[in-house]
């Protein structure tokens, strides 16, 4: 008879989970076994906040629901940042947690916390799952990751009950292999032609249409078709910080991203469009309240009323309503196609155009110096780009590197870049890079972090070194967490409780015997960067960055 245990093992199965990360108690022996069983993978992490990081990067990179296994009490609690950033990154996972069964509660309370009300407002769903539920109620909720707008769920569960037969509707067990646990809603609605008119209609009368792209293109990656789009209206795409990468950056409408400060340079191009196409779009990204342009913005006409928005996601507009013209909700490539076979009336200067002027713009303004036996971020991420292959993944770390990588990192292919943005997690760089490793392993993985974010998540440097993994970890030194400090500078304060003195990461890293370099010059980082590309395994550089080159930095 099929065990609650093997009811999840086999759901996860069914999803397509074929790994899951965690740091596992007593209380999950049961499940750990079923995985094992299952044929899925079990890889040990060091804290239970990483084992989410890298299973939302894990699922980023294979396009199924991402895992984590974690027992009750404080190894459930250390898992909630994780959760909080998986939520708000539109992250498909799925975290299972132990907890206590109902016979000995309320009297025994040691290490139990009321789990479900924990993650209740920060999951699609939360399940207790008992062996009157697990044959119905599993696979369905493992299933919610993926559907609509992407997210997590989580599952908890009794090592007790988790070794008990699963009971049917009728009351008795049920049988290995009998399980329905799929939890499909059927097929996709075809997308409406009445919508799809009057969105062509409103792009085709634009002069000045603008595309913006945002974390939802993941899973379903329209890429093609929304390169088809904006070659076909000649309009400049925007992405937001997930979004990097849907149009390469080299590509010559490929605008720049929004998202990262209130004054994003590439708002200036948004604020002169009179059509805005956002795909996959999502307001979570931002810092600021999402507004349109008004009519008339760009000169050529006086006007007050918002610009037409059309609205392409593989769900619905909510949270926050959008004031969109046209909501075209279900598959993003044949909504692009069906718009780009458009007859279009983009003005000549726009497009193109507009974009080489923003970016000879941008390129105009002058570089600081910086002090002796320090990099500036910008050579620090030229020599990167220049030796990672222009598929590789970075995931880049919270801080101003984050802001800075986002602004500035030629992401040059889909999904090769990312970053907890949402919610904003320090430590998430070295575990999502890991997870994207184990996902491609013929692929090449990177991480970029500051000194601050590395001392959250150094225990995975052990990780790393165990699996051999091929993913280089550039440590941005700057004895600081250098966003914060930045703040106070602005207000004219004095830094106070922002800084502090860097450890030695190279010889933290020889310990768990991965090579290291620090370098503190251009030409130490391209020699650094090529052994680190070369060595086809774990690799980390310090580098000492004068963040006088951040954006957020006053100078």
């Amino acid at each position: 008879m099929a065990t609650v245990a093997e009811t999840i093992a086999f759901a996860l199965h069914e999803a397509g989970v074929r790994l899951v990360f965690g740091m596992p108690g007593g209380e999950v022996v049961s499940v750990l076994e079923a995985l094992q069983r299952a044929g899925i993978g079990f890889e040990l992490m060091h804290h239970e906040e990483s084992a989410v990081f890298a299973a939302d990067a894990y699922a980023r990179a294979t396009g199924k629901p991402g895992c984590v296994l974690t027992t009750l009490g404080p190894g459930a609690l250390n898992a909630v940042p994780g959760i909080g950033h998986a939520w708000l990154d539109r992250a498909p996972v799925v975290l299972i947690t132990a907890q206590k069964p109902d016979s000995l509660l309320p009297d025994y309370t040691h290490q139990v916390v009321d789990l479900q009300a924990v993650f209740a407002p920060i999951t699609k769903r939360t399940l207790k799952v008992t062996p009157q539920n697990a044959a119905t109620e599993v696979g369905p909720t493992v299933a919610l990751t993926m559907q609509g707008r992407p997210g997590p769920v989580h599952l908890q569960v009794s090592n007790e009950e988790a070794e008990l037969p699963v009971m049917g509707a009728g009351g008795g067990p049920v049988r290995r292999g009998s399980i329905d646990r799929s939890g499909k809603n059927g097929r996709e609605a075809l997308v409406s032609p009445e919508l799809i008119s009057r969105a062509r209609e409103l792009v085709a009368q634009a002069s000045r249409p603008v595309i913006l792209a945002g974390l939802g293109l993941v899973p379903e990656g329209p890429y093609d078709a929304l390169r088809a789009l904006a070659e076909a209206s000649n309009a400049p795409v925007i992405v937001s910080p997930k979004g990097k990468g849907a149009l390469p950056d080299d590509h010559p409408l490929s605008a720049g991203v929004i998202g990262l400060t209130r004054s994003d340079p590439v708002y200036e191009i948004l604020e002169e469009a009179d059509c805005v196409v956002a795909v996959g779009f999502d307001v979570v990204e931002l810092v600021k309240a999402f507004s349109l342009p008004q009519a008339g913005a760009s000169g050529s006409a006086e006007g007050t009323e918002e610009v037409p928005l059309v609205w392409i996601a593989n769900w619905a507009n909510l949270d926050p309503v959008l004031p969109a013209a046209v909501e075209i909700v279900g598959p993003m490539a044949e909504a692009l196609l069906q718009l780009a076979d458009s007859e279009f009336s983009t003005d000549a200067q726009w497009g193109e155009s507009r974009v080489r002027s923003f970016r000879a713009q941008q390129a105009a303004v002058p570089l600081p110096k910086p002090r002796p036996g320090h990099l500036l971020p910008q050579d620090l991420l030229a020599s990167m780009r220049r030796h990672l292959p222009a598929d590789a993944m970075l995931a880049v770390d919270v801080g101003s590197h984050k802001i800075f990588g986002s602004l500035e990192w030629p992401t040059l292919s889909p999904n090769s870049f990312a970053l907890s943005n949402g919610l904003s997690c320090m430590g998430f760089g070295l575990p999502a890079a890991i997870g994207t490793a184990l996902a491609r392993p013929d692929g090449t993985a990177a991480c970029l972090i500051g000194d601050g974010g590395m001392l959250m998540c150094l225990g995975e440097l052990s990780v790393l070194a165990r699996l051999n993994l091929p993913v280089t970890v550039v440590v941005a030194v700057d004895n600081a967490i250098d966003l914060i400090r930045s703040h106070q500078l602005r207000q004219g304060k004095r830094p106070y409780g922002t800084e502090f003195p860097a450890p030695d990461f190279c010889k933290i890293a020889a310990g768990h015997g991965i090579p290291a370099t620090r370098v503190t010059t251009p030409d130490g980082c391209e020699e650094a960067m090529a052994r680190a590309v070369g060595a086809r395994g774990p690799y980390l550089i310090e580098a000492f960055i004068d963040p006088i080159g951040y954006p957020t930095t006053p100078r």
